[in-house]
């Protein structure tokens, strides 16, 4: 079981390198083996690829989200949270409430992702997310 540090540390490098937009700690606070249900009711994405994947699927065509943590809750090896996802898609602004659940595994990398959220009217979902894809 990963210690309330580790997991707070996961967190806080999850955010940190997703603002900051560095791809390659961002994919790298990720187990090999992670399993994304992001949103639920989407396609599970599962492994390093839909990491990749959910990374540049969410930066392309002008797109860039900034995240910012408004609670969290930390229970034992899950991290619950209610963040603001603020996007700027092509010089317009997206704001996105959302729910995410994170598990994070023994060697403190985050193991399992689920989101809850709805987009504001008139934005769309990047087809990664809600269509289901080979492995």
């Amino acid at each position: 079981m990963p210690t309330r540090e580790q997991i707070a540390g996961a967190m806080q490098t999850h955010f940190d390198a997703w603002n900051a937009q560095d791809r390659s700690r961002w994919m790298a606070n990720f187990s090999a083996s992670v399993v994304f249900e992001d949103p639920i009711g989407g396609p599970k994405k599962v492994g390093t690829e839909s990491v990749r994947l959910s990374w540049d699927n969410s930066f392309k065509n002008g797109r860039s989200w900034k995240l910012e943590p408004i609670l969290m809750q930390i229970c034992s090896d899950q991290a619950a949270c209610h963040i603001r996802n603020t996007g700027d898609l092509n010089g317009e602004t997206a704001v996105i409430d959302s729910i995410e659940v994170y598990t994070i595994g023994d060697d403190g990398k985050i193991a399992y992702v689920r989101t809850w959220f709805t987009p504001p009217p008139g934005v769309v979902l990047d087809p990664y997310f809600m269509q289901a894809h080979e492995h």
